[in-house]
């Protein structure tokens, strides 16, 4: 999610959670089992940037699962980074040796 932090600072992005169900019926019509799941949503407001009209919000759905997959990917890019930067600062240290 790009900008979420600073546009929910502003007021314009938030979230919501959508509940769905799904049933499954007996014969009979009585219900057998029944699910009920969430999608959580992050609604952003949209304006036209020629007037400033506001549009329609853009609503993007997400399961759970999903940002904790972004966040794990995110972690280990940072390490990555934090790795190279490591090895950066050890030339950087040596050069400075000489």
């Amino acid at each position: 999610m790009h900008n979420y932090k600073a546009l929910k600072a502003a007021g314009k992005s938030s979230v919501k959670k959508q509940e769905a169900s799904d049933a499954v019926y007996n014969d009979d019509g009585s219900i057998k089992t029944k699910r009920v799941f969430a999608e959580f949503q992050v609604v952003t407001k949209s304006y036209d940037p020629n007037t400033g009209e506001a549009q329609d919000d853009f609503v993007k759905g997400y399961q759970l699962s999903e940002v904790k997959r972004e966040i794990d990917r995110c972690k280990e890019e940072v390490t990555k980074i934090e790795a190279n930067q490591a090895e950066w600062e050890q030339i950087e240290t040596d050069f400075k040796a000489l």
